[in-house]
């Protein structure tokens, strides 16, 4: 029975509607990792001078690194000072006060995150932290919006695995309603909104998909936007993503590789999107915000509804979803 479920962090309406999907085998995709290397590939080992010059790097590895970052060769947006070209009225623009970067998270062309340790995926998000706190020092830059696309149709331009970070001077739509939501529900109860979300499904268990004992909990939310989408977050939850201790980092990088290998094992390595809910620079309260990774594998269409009502339809339900992962 099909019905309708609302994410508390946005307000926004998922229909579940399980009736209309087949089984995870009824998905038809190419695998999203390369199956072989590619010539000229500007993130592998040996071709750094194809890519701006390197920004941070973690040492080891092919050619002497593990992961490296490097300003973006087509950035979204320009590093110029910021511009207000047109402040006021209905044409509200302006240009320049941002970063766009790069972390090449693999120095393997044929390996992402999901076929590599799970500490691995930790230093991953050591690195992402050090290029976080570096963009928080840039005056103009008020969000910061870490994500990772995996595979051509999840938007993807190059194969290799990596992530990006687009530095903004304004907040994006859906990052300035969850920290109006959050600080909302602080006022209220006194409690942060993802901490009470997780203890509930850690209560219900049945979309629960590792339970916190390694120190981080992964769960399909409640209103999944996504068939198989999952939420990561350290466990007990942390306020600060760029303030976190080495090894929350670690637990949560673990979860994460874990769920990534979980989706390739079960959905036959499927095109997604991560992204990373991390604080804003300026909170009206810290205490109220908590950071989460999203993973969500792009099993379906974003199509008209989606585009043009923000209702998305999830064909899996995600108790569904949850329990296979969890096998």
């Amino acid at each position: 029975m099909a019905d309708l479920r609302r994410d508390p962090f946005s307000g926004s309406w998922t229909l579940i509607a399980a009736g209309r999907a087949g089984r995870p085998r009824d998905h038809a995709h190419a695998p999203a990792t390369p199956a072989g290397p590619l010539p000229g590939c500007p993130f592998c080992p040996g071709n750094e001078d194809k890519t701006p010059p390197e920004i941070d790097r973690i040492e080891g590895g092919k050619g002497g690194w593990l992961l490296r970052a490097v300003p973006n060769l087509y950035p979204a947006i320009e590093v110029d000072s910021l511009s207000d070209d047109l402040a006021e009225g209905l044409r509200q623009s302006m240009s320049g006060g941002g970063r766009h970067e790069v972390i090449i998270d693999s120095p393997d062309h044929t390996s992402g995150l999901a076929d590599l340790p799970d500490a691995h995926t930790g230093k991953v998000l050591a690195l992402l932290q050090r290029r976080v706190r570096e963009l928080y020092l840039i005056s103009s830059v008020r969000a910061a919006a870490p994500f990772k696309n995996h595979g051509a149709t999840a938007g993807a331009s190059l194969e290799h695995s990596h992530l990006q970070i687009i530095a903004s001077p304004v907040l994006p739509p859906s990052i300035l309603l969850e920290k109006v939501v959050a600080e909302h529900f602080y006022r209220e109860t006194g409690t942060a909104l993802l901490e009470e979300i997780i203890e509930g499904e850690l209560a219900q268990k049945e979309r629960i998909i590792e339970a916190g004992e390694s120190g981080a909990v992964a769960w399909c939310p409640f209103a999944s936007r996504f068939p198989y989408q999952i939420t990561i977050s350290p466990w007990p939850a942390r306020e600060s993503f760029a303030d976190s201790p080495p090894e929350v980092l670690d637990a949560a990088g673990g979860a994460l590789a874990r769920a990534l290998r979980r989706i390739k094992n079960l959905l036959g390595d499927p095109p997604l999107n991560v992204f990373f809910y991390i604080e804003t620079r300026d909170l009206e309260n810290p205490a109220a915000h908590r950071w989460r990774i999203e993973l969500m594998p792009r099993l379906s269409v974003v199509a008209g509804l989606e585009l043009g009502a923000g209702m998305h339809i999830n064909e899996t339900a995600p108790e569904d979803a949850a329990e296979a992962l969890r096998g």
